[in-house]
């Protein structure tokens, strides 16, 4: 039982990172095998970066929480926000790789038992968490190490342990809630489109609840016996912090009291804990797992007598060879829930971080500064360019234009190749879709946005204009990053975006250009310029890169299209 598990469990890892194919494309064929360092060599330098970027915040926020005797909160803050990210995240990757993975209609014929599929499975899941985890959370635990009074080696080993385990509950949590909402789609008709709600549903609940117990507050009024409290005693708001999750107090005491039996007793509880969400979720998923997924193979029943009826009203309509894709490709996006679950959830996330804002806002302090920032000369410039940068990072952080071949896979490519269409026209119509997408999804949030701020028309109007024609930018070399080195080879459909390497670089991209438009705006206020001319400027560099990447695509779109390997 223990090694058909665990060779079992190999078997996914296998496939998850490409193990097998890497080693026999690049080692052995010794094909591109430039292009295998090169990609490693980016990911390790990129990682580097941000560790240490995560290592300079955490030290500075020790130093900050030192001064009031809550050094711990360094540890709490950082787990917490991990725990977070992985629980919201965790809802779209569990449903891709649950009950989306290719190698699912292998495994079912098996003589094995459901919670031995799903226990693999959700190795696979803390597998593509422990990478993250390597970037933000390790980084944290060397920066408390090296600056609080610590055992060196029964910090470390307790670090480690907690590493480890840390994914466990959120994944566990995720992967409950997802059992049971595939277990009641089944039931019903047009699966797809419940699993897609039920997705948004479960995320939009998580973060609601999550932004809920974070933003609670004392009762005004009682902020001198609140601050009494916190510093009555070394690390006391590690426990207030904590005390609506108490698994982050756990790991918290088990790695800052590693060695003493506070720690090993706080060590033992989040062990405990993490063991306990494991086992009910194999409980849950032995009971219910193969009753949802096998009701998503069944294929849904015609009424009778629908296609003679519907035989004779048939209309066609004739489209641009453009248009024509570009439609294609939005229905094809939006009928795959893993597609939608994780190229739309930043499109859940902001409306609903502004809305806290907006909570937030009747605070009357909080309330006070609003308005001095809205009595501003430059507001209205500076919100028209917010809101062309909120459209231009959706649109990095969708991952939607990074990806368009990608997701077609092996399987589908052959019949877009198949059209008659170049692949310049190819490339414009997976670019003009995203664009349609992406707009539509950033309505909600800007509503939001515009209710808060409440900026003039003419205003809303150049922010909205700025940013489709910065985010169209962005579609266009997104599109052509991908159709110049496709990821065809996956067995999950999450892998062709939430793995693919072109939607990290398009976010790096994204930050980069971010940040360097912000800049160049900054210092035009710097010099005393008004918010008409960087808005002139923004748009001039804007319709600039916008023209070189169209000019890109025509001049090597047909070739990129024809030099992709079916």
């Amino acid at each position: 039982m223990r090694g058909r598990l665990l060779s079992l469990i190999l078997a996914q890892l296998n496939m998850n990172f490409a193990v097998s194919h890497s080693r026999y494309y690049y080692l052995k064929k010794r094909q591109r095998l430039w292009e295998g360092i090169l990609v490693v060599g980016s990911i390790i330098m990129t990682a580097l970066v941000l560790s240490f970027g995560v290592y300079k915040l955490a030290c500075a926020f020790y130093s900050q929480a030192a001064v009031i005797n809550q050094e711990a909160l360094t540890l709490t803050s950082g787990i917490l926000a991990a725990q977070f990210l992985m629980l919201i995240l965790g809802v779209a990757l569990v449903i891709a790789v649950f009950y989306f993975s290719n190698d699912l209609p292998v495994l079912i014929p098996l003589p094995l038992r459901p919670w031995e599929v799903l226990a693999s499975k959700f190795a696979v899941i803390l597998s593509n968490e422990y990478l993250g985890l390597l970037v933000f959370i390790v980084p944290l635990f060397v920066a408390y190490g090296m600056r609080a009074d610590v055992s060196m080696i029964s910090y470390t080993l307790s670090a480690i342990i907690v590493f480890l385990t840390l994914p466990v509950i959120p994944v566990a949590i995720a992967s409950i809630l997802t059992v049971i909402l595939m277990r009641i789609v089944g039931f019903a008709k047009r699966k797809d489109m419940l699993t897609i709600i039920g997705g948004f549903l479960l995320t939009a609940m998580i973060i609601g609840v999550q932004f809920y117990i974070q933003t609670k507050l004392p009762a005004r009024g009682d902020e001198q016996e609140f601050m009494m409290q916190l510093l009555s005693q070394a690390n006391s708001l590690v426990a207030i912090l904590g005390r609506q999750f108490p698994p982050s107090i756990w790991a918290t005491w088990a790695v800052s009291e590693a060695g003493t039996s506070k720690g090993l007793l706080s060590l033992g509880l989040f062990l405990g804990a993490s063991a306990l969400s494991f086992g009910l979720f194999l409980a849950i998923g032995n009971r219910f797992f193969y009753q949802g997924l096998l009701s998503g193979f069944e294929a849904p029943k015609a009424k009778r007598g629908a296609l003679g009826r519907k035989s004779g009203k048939i209309r066609f309509s004739e489209r641009t060879p453009l248009l024509s894709l570009a439609i294609t490709e939005i229905k094809l996006f939006s009928r795959t829930p893993v597609f939608v679950l994780n190229g739309f959830i930043g499109f859940l996330m902001f409306p609903i971080l502004f809305v806290v804002l907006l909570f937030v806002g009747n605070d009357p302090e909080i309330a006070q500064l609003w308005d001095s920032l809205v009595t501003m000369p430059e507001f209205h410039s500076i919100g028209a360019l917010l809101v062309g940068a909120y459209f231009f990072l959706l649109t990095a952080f969708s991952g939607i234009p990074f990806s368009p071949f990608s997701r077609e896979g092996k399987m589908n490519i052959w019949f877009l190749r198949s059209q008659p269409v170049s692949g310049r026209t190819a490339a414009k119509g997976k670019a003009l879709a995203a664009e349609i997408m992406i707009v539509a999804g950033a309505i909600p949030g800007l509503a939001v946005l515009q209710y808060i701020a409440r900026l003039p028309m003419a205003s809303l109007i150049i922010g909205v204009s700025l940013g489709i024609a910065s985010s169209y930018a962005l579609c266009i070399w997104g599109v052509l990053l991908d159709m110049a080195r496709p990821m065809l080879d996956w067995t999950d459909q999450q892998k062709a975006i939430k793995s693919n390497l072109n939607t990290i670089i398009g976010i790096l991209i994204g930050m980069v250009v971010l940040f360097l438009m912000g800049y160049l705006v900054y210092i035009l206020f710097q010099k005393g310029y008004s918010g008409l001319v960087a808005q002139v400027i923004s748009g001039a560099v804007i319709t600039l890169v916008l023209a070189s990447g169209l000019r890109a695509l025509r001049a090597v779109g047909d070739k990129l299209w024809s030099s992709i390997e079916l």
